[in-house]
């Protein structure tokens, strides 16, 4: 350990790679059992530290072929490229962000030798990155549709209080009980469709923009129609609420229809039956769900 450590601060001292630092280099790597982790690590910081130096043009071929020979000439893999040999590459060749031409060199001389070619080394371009960072950022967009969302939702759910004021007015004024049913129901539609609306707008939050941090500091704090995942997630706490609206429509409706012979009262049992399927459904389909 102690001769590689002197021989980088000599070669760290010098202004380039010449043909007898490669000399030098040969002996060292070959000495012992061979090359190993320690003097492939050697190699890649004298890349790195003489990256736009005047180096002897043998020092590109050198460097590539001693790195392709530590990975693909061992014994526990030989040939291929295992996770740790292709992680420990990774942190190599991009720890400070950038591909250079001696490292796109190593990759493709390794793709062209190696049987297998870890996804992890697949690097994208800049342009790519570029075009992806500003794809990615299109998705605050939906910012606007969580700000309408919630908005429409606030008005909903003050729309429908003043319903709910208007319905005690009534009951003080000693309107009939059907009257009063019909204002509080709608009310309850009201506030069903504002709850649709707040939940879109905190699910396309959680799942375009960033999650809550009110609701993910404790487990048990977040509620189940909060858990959002996917898409699907989200249309299904949708449909929930939605159905629930459907039926708190039907029922209003039905109150409304004046039931003048046994064909009415046939399809209001229909509508009751087609309902409890529904709920059925729904339940049955969130059931096998969570198991």
């Amino acid at each position: 350990m102690s001769t590689l450590i002197e021989l980088k601060n000599a070669i760290l001292a010098q202004s380039a790679i010449d043909e007898q630092t490669i000399g030098k280099l040969q002996e060292v790597l070959i000495a012992g059992d061979g090359i190993n982790k320690e003097k492939a690590s050697l190699l890649f910081e004298l890349k790195d530290a003489f990256l736009d130096k005047n180096n002897h043009p043998a020092w590109k071929s050198f460097f590539i072929d001693s790195i392709t020979g530590f990975l693909l000439e061992d014994e526990e893999t030989p040939g291929e490229i295992d996770d740790n040999e292709a992680q420990w590459l990774r942190a190599k060749i991009q720890y400070d962000g950038k591909l250079g031409k001696i490292d796109k060199a190593l990759l493709a001389n390794l793709k062209k030798k190696s049987i297998n070619f870890p996804e992890i080394l697949h690097f994208k371009n800049k342009s790519v990155l570029f075009f992806e960072a500003i794809l990615y950022g299109t998705r605050f967009v939906t910012f606007l549709a969580v700000i309408g969302a919630m908005l429409a939702s606030i008005v909903l759910f003050i729309t429908s209080t003043h319903q709910v004021i208007k319905g005690l007015q009534s009951f003080i004024d000693g309107n009939s009980l059907e009257h009063l049913v019909a204002i509080f129901v709608s009310s309850v539609d009201g506030y069903l469709f504002a709850t649709v609306l707040l939940i879109f707008s905190m699910g396309i939050y959680e799942l375009f923009i960033n999650k809550i941090d009110v609701v993910s500091k404790r487990k048990d704090s977040r509620p189940n129609w909060l858990i959002i995942n996917s898409i699907d997630d989200l249309k299904s706490s949708l449909g929930k609420v939605i159905l629930m609206i459907l039926i708190v429509s039907f029922f209003e409706h039905s109150l409304n229809i004046k039931y003048e012979n046994i064909s009415d009262l046939l399809f209001l049992g229909i509508g009751i039956l087609l309902i409890a399927a529904a709920l059925f459904l729904t339940h049955a389909h969130g059931k096998h769900k969570n198991e």
